[in-house]
């Protein structure tokens, strides 16, 4: 993988032309505000002219909400759509070149992939039926050896009440919001083995194991012998002989290692030839931003510095290491 300084004359050559974008769009957001301004402005002294001369509050509520109209338009003219505009080309431009000269066979999605559903479905970390997905920007690629899928996911379900009117109402409830991963594993596995970051023991100490147990669900839990593992994680397996093969020493210190790095709830799987890995969290990977110039170094280094946290998990788990060879 290229430092930095080796990727950085290849970067602002990239750049460039987005820069410019941005500084349209930045020229365009003032104009756009200064518009806004003008139209509240002149709405406010029209409403309190039109009450001084009728007497009535209606004419103020007309102009208001020709005001509010004619504001929605103007920024959707001026500051939505130059934006949306921008964004997509340092997306596809500038994240685009960023992955491929990290990773190989890169295929990125900005607005996302469905493949990614295929995937988390296959992990069964989640069972919970899902009515609604948000995806972006999902990355397809090869790091070394082993091929991965990695996406930024908010999986949600609904539920429906009814208030003492009789009015019906519709809440959606997260059930995964982070960084979704499906890397190869290179092992056929028999059973599948789950990897829950642990509630119950952090918060009741050994007595938690006792919640720890499946409830519905004919998983085993796993007892291992890293007390650092044992704090963090909770293991189940539908295969206890397998799952300790799986979780070597080497494994489970870099899982661990993993979580400390993120500092989010992390959770795994390993079934039909793959590690799943979901990273619980609110954070943009890949989101531009309007105030800071592209030509700015350490901008672009901070990019960097997230694909490299994103794609170098292959790297961190040692997914590389051939350890085990396929049936």
């Amino acid at each position: 993988m290229k430092s930095f300084d080796e990727l950085l004359p290849e970067l602002l050559q990239a750049v460039r032309p987005i820069e410019e974008r941005r500084l349209e769009t930045v020229r365009s957001k003032s104009v756009g505000l200064k518009w806004i301004s003008g139209i509240i402005v002149g709405t406010v002294l029209a409403s309190l002219a039109g009450v001084a001369a009728f007497g009535s509050a209606i004419p103020a509520i007309v102009l208001g909400i020709s005001g509010l109209l004619a504001s929605g338009v103007v920024y959707a003219h001026w500051l939505s759509k130059p934006f949306e505009i921008y964004r997509s080309q340092f997306k596809h431009e500038f994240i685009g070149r960023l992955l491929n000269s990290i990773a190989d066979d890169v295929r990125y999605a900005p607005e996302g992939n469905a493949i990614v559903m295929e995937e988390y479905r296959r992990s069964e970390l989640y069972p919970r039926r899902v009515d609604r997905e948000t995806i972006r920007d999902t990355i397809a690629c090869r790091v070394g050896k082993t091929d991965l899928v990695i996406s930024e996911l908010h999986t949600e379900y609904k539920s429906t009440s009814t208030d003492k009117d009789g009015k019906r109402k519709v809440t959606w409830h997260t059930i995964f919001r982070g960084l979704f991963i499906s890397a190869d594993f290179h092992k056929d596995f028999r059973g599948a083995t789950f990897v829950r970051s642990d509630v119950a023991e952090k918060a009741f100490g050994i007595v938690g194991r006792f919640f720890q147990k499946p409830i519905f669900s004919t998983n085993e839990l796993v007892l291992l012998e890293d007390p650092d593992f044992e704090r963090e994680f909770v293991v189940h397996s539908s295969d206890q002989v397998e799952a300790r093969y799986i979780l070597s020493t080497s494994l489970m210190q870099k899982m661990w290692e993993l979580k400390q790095r993120f500092s989010d709830r992390v959770e795994f799987s390993f079934l039909q030839s793959r590690m799943f890995i979901a990273i619980s969290g609110n954070r943009d990977y890949f989101e531009p931003t309007l105030s800071r110039s592209l030509l700015d170094t350490e901008y672009l280094k901070e990019f960097l510095g997230q694909a490299q946290l994103c794609l170098g998990i292959v790297e961190d788990l040692g997914l590389n290491v051939r350890i085990w060879t396929k049936q």
